[in-house]
């Protein structure tokens, strides 16, 4: 039980005593008796256990509160966490103009990620009022989808030299194929090579936002917990 639940509850048991003690004050100094009767316990009782019951559903409502605000968090920083690796492990090892069709599956997968992270910003945007951890979101959610379109323009340009492939198998001579396809072949090599250079600068370069965006993050549970 953290320290926010202990406050709640001191401040629910505080304001009952208080309540308490106001009532039967206020009604036997309205009745002008130095005593209660049977009769006069059983109204008050119920007095109190229609504000206990009222108190009760507030603390609730608040407990609840609070699991749902933690619980975006932890959905923000895992759906963010999840769509990276995605773009982070982009390949296109064993993707054929057989299954060129897969470069599209991996496009379609980073654009679902995308949307996944974004419902869950969003819900985090309605619980959690922290300066830090919204003016990192921003900067975050730039530099990722740069990234991301980065991996995406490989896919791209993977998937043009496929269709080149596919093209000279068809129309051209088996001779000549092999001359052609080998070139293509070396070019496809190229664009990896070239992709996996830049997608190493471009992590460095978002890692740092990355890191501040969690550390804001787990400074904000840290102080709601105690």
């Amino acid at each position: 039980m953290n320290v926010e639940t202990l406050q709640l509850l001191s401040e629910v048991s505080i304001l009952l005593v208080v309540l308490y003690l106001a009532l039967f004050k206020s009604y036997f100094q309205e009745k002008g008796k130095n005593i209660a009767t049977k009769e006069d316990v059983r109204e008050i009782t119920s007095l109190m256990e229609s504000v206990k019951a009222q108190l009760q559903y507030s603390l609730q409502a608040k407990l609840s509160l609070r699991a749902d605000e933690h619980q975006a968090r932890i959905d923000y920083f895992s759906k963010y966490s999840v769509w990276l690796a995605a773009i982070s492990n982009c390949s296109t090892v064993g993707i054929s103009k057989e299954n060129s069709s897969q470069l599209a599956e991996i496009r379609s997968r980073l654009d679902m990620l995308h949307q996944d992270f974004d419902l869950a910003a969003g819900k985090m945007e309605l619980f959690v009022e922290n300066a830090d951890v919204q003016s990192q979101h921003g900067p975050l959610v730039i530099e990722t989808l740069k990234f991301q379109s980065h991996a995406i323009s490989f896919t791209f340009a993977t998937e043009k030299i496929h269709s080149k492939v596919a093209h000279i198998s068809k129309t051209q001579p088996f001779d000549e194929q092999l001359k052609q396809l080998n070139i293509l072949l070396e070019e496809e090599r190229d664009v990896y090579k070239k992709f996996k250079d830049e997608q190493l600068k471009m992590y460095t370069t978002l890692i740092p936002s990355v890191q501040k965006q969690r550390n804001a993050i787990s400074k904000h549970m840290k102080a709601l917990t105690g």
